[in-house]
């Protein structure tokens, strides 16, 4: 059945569903002109293409008809527009179906510099608004509501003088572009092809062809040159790591600050100095950070830090007592043995906590996220012959499912859950959602020429959220998702910028808007402040933005997920702080301590640490032709 065909079918079954909404989305649904570039036996041209946007109540699906069928690009670009749309209106984009039909006249360059434009109209179908006519666009739409850089300018604004549209919005920074021909010349019998650079200022080109060129940086300010309508982006002044959210923190933080303490003791007096050195000088390193992080109020970073130092003391003492042990593959059974024991008590407390039903859906997608971590490295480490990584796999395993532990006591229930049918439907939205956006992700970085390593976190984070989605952790699933979602998305916002604090501070803004929206809901967002705090003390770019842009989801997800809860007369059953004791491993008869060479094991830093790669993005690049 060809695409057209389906999206008319699609109708068809929606009027029949709901005939009085679609018929008047049908009649008013908003046309917007794309503009685009060709390649023709000239060379390269403009071309101006037709879109209708249809949005109407529905389930949150995404439709795009191209006749003919186009790249992937476009059909994410529709998927973003969506997205965005209903971020920047604060509606639930779950409640609407959006419907992308564009007629494509001829063979087009990529699909991204749609975005903005169907973002535009995506947002005036949902409001009922009208188009200017004489507005043309060309933009990616990031998801962070900026506009992105495109190529293939100057011949996308001689189509639309010679369509008679007089104003041509461009993204930031692009009113002087350079484009790359090919030439041939020819020497003697030798024909040189080469390319020749030319920089064009589209504005003085804009005066030649009656056009008005206009930089435009977010979907805001494209909005309000088609329509006239201001949308003002929320501000928020105040506090957010307020004086509840110290004291939810702080004795978690304590309690952490005076085991890791005593835990490197311990690691330092029982420990052989020769395994030992590398792993405990890196974990003295990383406890310093982490008490400087707690004297900072840093509760959460330090927590974090914390955790990475137990692990990294957790792997020097497994290792020394595996150097000891006089049968070694017994020892290595106890320690598999102690892991998944450790695993089903973290398993048994959230099983406790949600007898009742999931409140507090932060606390509980992030522990279903750890343990599920944790249950994956306890199966990784089965499979590994490497004894090294066997004993460091299971380390963190251990040490990972103890943190799902903390996010129970980290836990602020009320007297309302959220159904399981609710959380499940969202899980599997939520992660077709992230699905789609990374496909986009990796589609714009290959293209950028970046390595393709950049983009595997997203990935893992994806199929975190299957693993959960198969094992009923719907929560843990919904945050996964989102943040494979922010991270794929932080990199499509980040591909071509050299100066990227505009954007983080923009980021920044965001997170603190919408959590301050989840507390005038009567919501603690704990994970969002969380993940806030975390990128405040963060120096990268990319794990700046990734980790504000994670409070925002997070914040704003919350919101949609709790207008869904029920009343309740449960209390759920809270984990407590209990203060550290050491309970060594029972140490098989070990034989005299032998000569080992320092292990160069790479020792893992997990949790939000940063994708290192990121920087090659932040390099100028030449924009591919889109």
């Amino acid at each position: 059945m060809r695409k057209s065909q389906f999206i008319i079918l699609s109708c068809i079954i929606l009027l029949v569903l709901n005939p009085i909404n679609v018929v008047n989305a049908l009649e008013d649904g908003v046309s917007v002109p794309l503009v685009a570039d060709k390649v023709t036996d000239n060379g390269e041209e403009g071309s101006l293409l037709g879109a209708q946007v249809i949005v109407v109540n529905g389930t949150g699906h995404v439709f795009v008809d191209t006749n003919p069928y186009t790249q992937v690009d476009l059909q994410g670009s529709a998927r973003i527009a969506a997205m965005v749309a209903s971020d920047v209106l604060g509606v639930d984009a779950k409640a609407y179906d959006f419907y992308y039909i564009i007629d494509i006249s001829s063979p087009i360059i990529g699909g991204p510099s749609a975005g903005a434009a169907l973002t535009v109209a995506t947002i005036a179908a949902i409001n009922n608004w009208t188009l200017k006519p004489n507005v043309v666009m060309t933009g990616m739409i990031n998801p962070d509501e900026s506009i992105g850089p495109v190529g293939g300018i100057p011949y996308k604004l001689e189509a639309a003088a010679a369509k008679n549209y007089t104003l041509f919005l461009v993204p930031e920074g692009q009113t002087n572009v350079t484009e790359t021909t090919s030439t041939t010349s020819s020497r003697g019998s030798s024909i040189i092809i080469g390319d020749l650079e030319e920089t064009v200022n589209v504005v003085d080109l804009g005066k030649k062809l009656n056009v008005t060129v206009k930089e435009v940086n977010t979907i805001q300010d494209a909005v309000l040159a088609f329509t006239d309508h201001e949308m003002a982006m929320p501000t928020y002044k105040g506090t957010i790591l307020t004086t509840q959210y110290m004291d939810l923190l702080k004795p978690l933080a304590e309690n952490l600050k005076n085991e890791s303490g005593s835990m490197y003791n311990e690691t330092t007096s029982s420990t052989s100095s020769m395994s030992r050195t590398q792993l405990t000088d890196t974990a003295k390193d990383i406890l310093d950070r982490a008490d400087k992080m707690y004297d900072d109020q840093k509760y959460y970073a330090a927590t974090s830090l914390y955790f990475n130092s137990m692990f990294t003391m957790r792997f020097a003492q497994w290792k020394d007592g595996y150097e000891k042990a006089s049968d070694k593959e017994q020892y290595l059974t106890q320690l598999t043995n102690k892991v998944e024991k450790q695993i089903q008590a973290s398993e048994s407390d959230l099983q406790n906590f949600t007898k009742y039903g999931i409140t507090d859906v932060e606390a509980v997608g992030a522990t279903e996220s750890r343990i599920t971590v944790a249950r994956l490295r306890l199966d990784e480490a089965k499979k590994l012959n490497n004894t090294d990584e066997k004993i460091s796999s299971l380390a963190f395993a251990n040490e990972r499912a103890r943190t799902a532990q903390w996010w129970l006591i980290l836990s602020t229930p009320t007297s309302k859950v959220v159904p399981e049918n609710v959380l499940k439907d969202r899980a599997g939205w939520y992660l077709s959602q992230a699905q789609s956006i990374n496909t986009y992700m990796i589609t714009l970085i290959s293209e950028s020429g970046s390595h393709p390593e950049i983009t595997s976190a997203a990935s893992d984070d994806i199929a975190n959220a299957q693993k959960e989605m198969e094992s009923g952790y719907y929560a843990g699933s919904i945050f996964d998702s989102l943040q494979a979602t922010t991270k794929a998305s932080t990199l499509i916002g980040l591909i071509g910028q050299i100066e990227p604090q505009k954007k983080v501070d923009q980021s920044y803004e965001a997170a603190k808007a919408s959590i301050n929206e989840a507390r005038l809901a009567g919501i603690e967002p704990t994970l969002a402040v969380s993940a806030f705090e975390y990128g405040e003390t963060m120096t990268n770019p990319y794990d700046k933005i990734s980790q504000y842009s994670y409070a925002k989801m997070i914040a704003r997800t919350s919101i949609v997920l709790n207008s869904h809860s029920i009343p309740s007369n449960e209390t759920p059953i809270k984990p407590v702080i209990t203060p550290y004791v050491p309970e060594p491993l029972k140490e098989l008869i070990p034989t005299p301590a032998e000569t080992t060479k320092i292990s160069k094991t790479k020792i893992e830093v997990p949790g939000f640490e940063a994708v290192a790669a990121i920087a090659i993005l932040l390099v100028a690049r030449r924009i591919r032709k889109q």
